[in-house]
């Protein structure tokens, strides 16, 4: 018998989304995304169906906080890149010793990321979710590009530098659900930084 729930209240607590999101997540993972309806999110949030509605647009998206949650760390470490300083660098101080830890988080958000291989609609909400962070990183790419958050190169650097971050993703995620490998932190990071390099032709990483 599972513990109930202590209903969330969408109207005051800060990160009741990212709960139902999590709530979301474990019922498509237990049960299967056809066999998880809107109702059964709701019950198990102790919400009503109609107010499920209300804060998200499909049952898919409620899966998009979470997967915004597993990646904030990693947004704000690149927003914290200080401009003196190449990605390498900044990185290797950046890594700490030994396997990386996924949090409840990371590990609820690499299966939704696997699940929407074969889920296009969970695909979709993982593809929105990168596309926002892609916008939100052109005032990382700016000041290295010398141009404005606006230009068009920055834009197309940005969109270039997201989509090889999110097949590095899509890989880590792949390895770790389907066959539990947990990579070390600076593999990771090295990998990154070579990942921000190529991806931008080279134009990203150097100290300015």
């Amino acid at each position: 018998m599972t513990e109930a729930r202590v209903p969330i209240d969408l109207r005051r607590r800060s990160d009741a989304r990212l709960q139902v999101s999590r709530i979301a997540a474990e019922l498509f993972w237990r049960d299967g995304l056809a066999a998880t309806r809107g109702e059964d999110i709701a019950r198990e949030a102790g919400i009503a169906t109609r107010t499920l509605w209300r804060y998200f647009r499909s049952k898919e998206a409620c899966v998009e906080p979470v997967l915004v949650e597993s990646g904030r760390v990693f947004e704000s470490v690149l927003h914290g890149w200080p401009l003196d300083r190449s990605i390498e660098e900044y990185l290797e101080k950046a890594a700490t010793p030994g396997p990386v830890v996924f949090s409840s988080d990371d590990v609820a958000a690499m299966r939704m990321i696997v699940l929407g291989y074969t889920e296009p609609a969970l695909r979709s909400a993982w593809l929105m979710v990168c596309d926002a962070a892609e916008q939100r990183s052109t005032p990382v790419f700016a000041p290295r590009l010398n141009l404005p958050r606006d230009a068009a190169e920055v834009r197309r650097v940005a969109a270039s530098v997201s989509g090889a971050i999110r097949a590095l993703t899509d890989g880590m995620s792949i390895e770790y659900v389907e066959n539990g490998v947990v990579p070390e932190s600076p593999d990771v990071l090295r990998t990154l930084a070579a990942v921000v390099r190529d991806a931008s032709n080279g134009r990203i990483g150097p100290a300015i």
